[in-house]
């Protein structure tokens, strides 16, 4: 009985142990001669995402397009490449972000945009949310979140947080809402969704959706 019992318990530690030793491969992997060679998936590989970096030019390209919109005889609507928005709304994205975020980029899939970021996990508590998980990703990681956008009401709008990524580490949807409580600074707006990340918009835009590679800006119409 003893005997299968110390089966039984070598087992389990030998899967414990091949999981972590797939979650952390990037520390080790480099060391194992014959898998250098080894191409590694990533986000960028061709037919992928495009991933934009945030500048001083997008945000610049961005306000053009969304201040015609609050013009008399402006557009109905603008589309902008997911790098001039999140450039746009850099200074509502960065409050929403620990202070250690940088190389901050967008990107879009399908219905959803993707914001990502290098962050420090020693800013915020977010190893705290994910629980036993947490001795899997390192003090500095890549953040990677995507959703879509809402009106809350007339001025402030919310990304609703469907994916996050951490590392290479998904988040179970379940537990999104208590990474971004890790992650909020300041009062939460009344009225913003528990996966939501408020950000203010100028009271003429009504709208926004992601499609196409793109994020198109609505006007609000005259009732």
């Amino acid at each position: 009985m003893f005997g299968c019992f110390r089966r039984i318990v070598f087992l389990v530690v030998l899967c414990v142990a091949a999981i972590a030793a797939y979650l952390t491969r990037d520390r080790w992997i480099g060391y194992v001669p014959w898998l250098k060679s080894v191409p590694r998936a990533t986000t960028t590989t061709a037919g992928g995402p495009k991933w934009e970096p945030v500048t001083d030019d997008g945000a610049a390209r961005a306000r053009q397009a969304i201040e015609s919109l609050g013009k008399r005889n402006g557009p109905v609507f603008v589309s902008l490449a997911p790098g001039d928005l999140a450039s746009y709304f850099y200074i509502a994205l960065a409050q929403q972000l620990p202070p250690s975020a940088d190389s901050i980029q967008a990107s879009t899939t399908g219905s959803r945009m993707y914001v990502r970021a290098v962050i420090s996990l020693d800013d915020f508590k977010a190893a705290d949310a994910l629980g036993p998980l947490s001795g899997f990703v390192g003090r500095r990681e890549p953040l990677q979140m995507g959703g879509t956008f809402a009106l809350v009401r007339p001025a402030l709008a919310q990304f609703l947080v469907e994916d996050v990524r951490l590392g290479e580490l998904p988040i179970p949807r379940g537990g999104i809402p208590k990474l971004l409580r890790q992650i909020r600074r300041g009062s939460m707006p009344p009225g913003v969704a528990e996966n939501g990340l408020p950000f203010v918009v100028p009271t003429y835009v009504a709208d926004a959706r992601v499609a196409d590679g793109k994020v198109t800006l609505y006007k609000t119409t005259p009732k």
